[in-house]
């Protein structure tokens, strides 16, 4: 079929069918000459219908599509040679081909089996566009996760809690960098290892219940002390949170861990403030009532003693009670001071000296079979406290320790300089600085972890009953607290306990001496040879008459009031009153501060003492007044003496100064 009469003989119908493919196609014989195409053929490769009879040649097509360039730059004649050569041999070609416009053909070559080809051509470009906006689009999409993977891993990295991915086996398929750097790890190497492998063996076994209800598709979130592998113990929030996808079976499940540390430390602390904060007012609420109590039962117990005299009553009954009566004195005094409600009187103080003395009392009072180790570090700073609650905080602390050890043991004192870094200052709610550390160890029998826990509530003791007040380690805590300082206790069962006391440092220097009031020292508790008339102010009957019979004791002649009014009235009325002893807290417009302020003004001659059941009550009285003689209930006969002997030297300088000026005025 070499010639137009050979195409014709073909069935005109299937040349017709042909014609309205989609796809070009061409037959060529085995001596490389066209048999049959289509229309589509011709317009997809460019050619012109002239190029295409029966019996053209083959080659005639390659050079001209050479010519124009469709298999891009070459050599012409080699082009041509190559891709005619190529079609003699019997070989089946697959391939694409880019035109110069862009288009893009698929060319399919298939041998016949007598001889020559048939080559199927079909326009892919419409294909290949959209296979390129599909790339495209999935590039974008590939990049925008990408982005994001790295976003939400920043955040993770960032975010202050570990996180992880853990599948059904316990094997960690992700964990950001938080989780990581807890166990000793980077993120990659995590990955891949099991659960039991990266967290320490106590951890795991108090986890393993929480992993299994995750497993089975519980929410679970839930607290536990961990230890991690440098040793650390840390409280830790956990929230586990299982996976399951659409078939919704658990394939494993998310891990989110939060640091609770600095937290339960400063609700503890808070906690603690409220606690003593409650115990203060409660103290400083029952005081007056319960010390005018306690002044009753003294005033009528003491003069009971003097007048039985020695004997057997006295020894058996009367003694045991004012003894009894005085520790609930001191008790009360205890209360308010471990509740920071008592007057703090703080000077710099050298801590390494300090601690040094009262190491030396202590070694003469605990047991010799207690010994005692004391180390000073060079250039401890001084500290700001009050040194009388200083030595009362390490007796505390050793009558603890002499406890926990039996008597038999070892202490020992550590004190040092230790810069407070930042981030502990912050956990410990302190400004960062320099502070004193004093460490006060013992050997003894140990604490549980619910007992350090509760180790400086009042009232709290381990002892048994009636062998300690629970009072003791809650002072050393409120003095530290008054000292705007920290105290902490590390304590197990069998270890011994180490109690830290963190101080701020601060210079110290030396005080000059002052120089000593005239006359205070030869007045102080010493009462004229002839008493004046003395005003007795106290609203409590019961009171009033056991202070009236300490008074007629010292040979007073007295007056009763029973408010500051009723004082203001007879001072109005009676002459010859040279002494108000006078009770602050008391029914009425004029208490007693306000009385002394009037006497002040209007009668200077007039010296006054006041009394109070309010132990947290300071020696200076509001609104300008000078000091003034304070006596707190209960109190001694000598004790009042005392008080009223400087109340009266008081005046008598005072008068001897306006003297002095009138003097000088003349």
């Amino acid at each position: 079929m070499t010639d137009q009469s050979s195409r014709r003989d073909l069935p005109d119908l299937v040349l017709q069918g042909l014609s309205q493919l989609e796809q070009g196609f061409t037959v060529f014989d085995r001596d490389l000459r066209l048999v049959a195409w289509n229309d589509r053929f011709l317009q997809m490769c460019g050619f012109v219908p002239a190029l295409a009879f029966p019996g053209a040649e083959f080659g005639t097509f390659i050079r001209d599509a050479t010519l124009r360039g469709e298999y891009g730059p070459g050599e012409p004649e080699a082009i041509i040679a190559e891709r005619v050569g190529r079609a003699r041999r019997p070989e089946r070609h697959h391939y694409e081909r880019t035109r110069p416009n862009g288009q893009v053909l698929e060319v399919t070559n298939t041998p016949l089996p007598e001889g020559g080809f048939v080559t199927i051509y079909t326009d892919i470009t419409a294909r290949r566009d959209q296979e390129a906006q599909l790339h495209e689009l999935v590039r974008e999409r590939t990049r925008a996760l990408a982005l994001s993977e790295a976003r939400l891993k920043l955040i993770a990295d960032e975010v202050p809690a570990g996180i992880a991915h853990i599948d059904r086996e316990l094997k960690i398929l992700y964990a950001n960098r938080r989780f990581a750097a807890a166990y000793g790890y980077r993120p990659e190497e995590v990955i891949g290892l099991n659960a039991t492998e990266v967290l320490h063996p106590r951890t795991m076994r108090g986890s393993e219940r929480f992993f299994e209800q995750a497993r089975r598709g519980a929410l679970v979130d839930f607290e536990m002390r961990i230890e991690l592998p440098d040793g650390r113990i840390k409280d830790i929030r956990t929230l586990l949170r299982p996976e399951k996808p659409s078939s919704g079976e658990v394939i494993g499940f998310y891990l989110l861990s939060i640091d609770v540390t600095r937290r339960k430390a400063v609700m503890s602390a808070l906690m603690g403030a409220q606690k003593m904060d409650a115990l203060g007012r409660m103290a400083s609420g029952i005081s007056h009532d319960f010390n005018n109590l306690l002044t009753i039962i003294l005033g009528n117990l003491v003069p009971l003693e003097e007048i039985l005299g020695e004997g057997e009553l006295v020894s058996d009954y009367v003694a045991p009670a004012i003894a009894a009566a005085r520790r609930g004195s001191a008790l009360t005094q205890r209360l308010l001071t471990l509740a920071r409600r008592e007057q703090y009187a703080p000077e710099a103080t050298d801590i390494p000296g300090a601690v040094e003395e009262i190491c030396a009392l202590l070694r003469s009072s605990l047991p010799r079979a207690l010994t005692i180790e004391l180390s000073s570090a060079a250039g401890v700073p001084a500290a700001l406290v009050d040194r009388a609650q200083l030595e009362m905080a390490l007796l505390n602390l050793a009558l603890n320790a002499r406890d926990a050890t039996g008597g038999s043991g070892r202490i020992r004192i550590e004190v040092e300089r230790y810069p407070l870094p930042a981030e502990e200052a912050e956990l410990l709610r302190l400004p960062a600085g320099p502070y004193v550390r004093l460490r006060f160890a013992d050997d003894g029998g140990g604490m549980s972890a619910e007992q350090v826990e509760r180790v400086f509530e009042p009232f709290y003791t381990s002892k048994a009953a009636g062998a300690g007040s629970g009072l003791g380690l809650s002072m050393v805590y409120g003095f530290v607290k008054q000292s705007n300082g920290s105290i902490s206790v590390e304590s197990a069962p069998g270890q011994g306990a180490v109690f830290t006391i963190l101080l701020p440092g601060v210079a110290l220097t030396q005080p000059g001496a002052a120089p000593a009031a005239e006359g205070a020292t030869q007045e102080a508790g010493a009462l004229a040879e002839a008493p004046e008339l003395l005003l007795l102010v106290e609203d409590d009957r019961e009171v009033r008459r056991t202070i009236r019979r300490q008074l007629s004791a010292l040979g007073f002649a007295l007056l009763e009031a029973e408010t500051g009014d009723e004082a203001l009235r007879l001072i109005d009325r009676v002459e010859g009153i040279g002494l108000v002893l006078s009770d602050i807290d008391m029914p009425g417009r004029t208490d007693g501060f306000a009385l002394a302020r009037v006497l002040r003004a209007g009668h200077p001659r007039v010296a006054v003492a006041l009394m109070s059941g309010q132990a947290d009550v300071g020696p200076v009285a509001p609104g300008g007044l000078a000091a003034l003689p304070l006596l707190r209930k209960p109190f001694t006969e000598a004790q009042l003496a005392e008080a009223l002997g400087r109340a009266r030297a008081a005046v008598r300088i005072g008068a001897a100064g306006e003297l002095l000026a009138e003097r000088g005025r003349e």
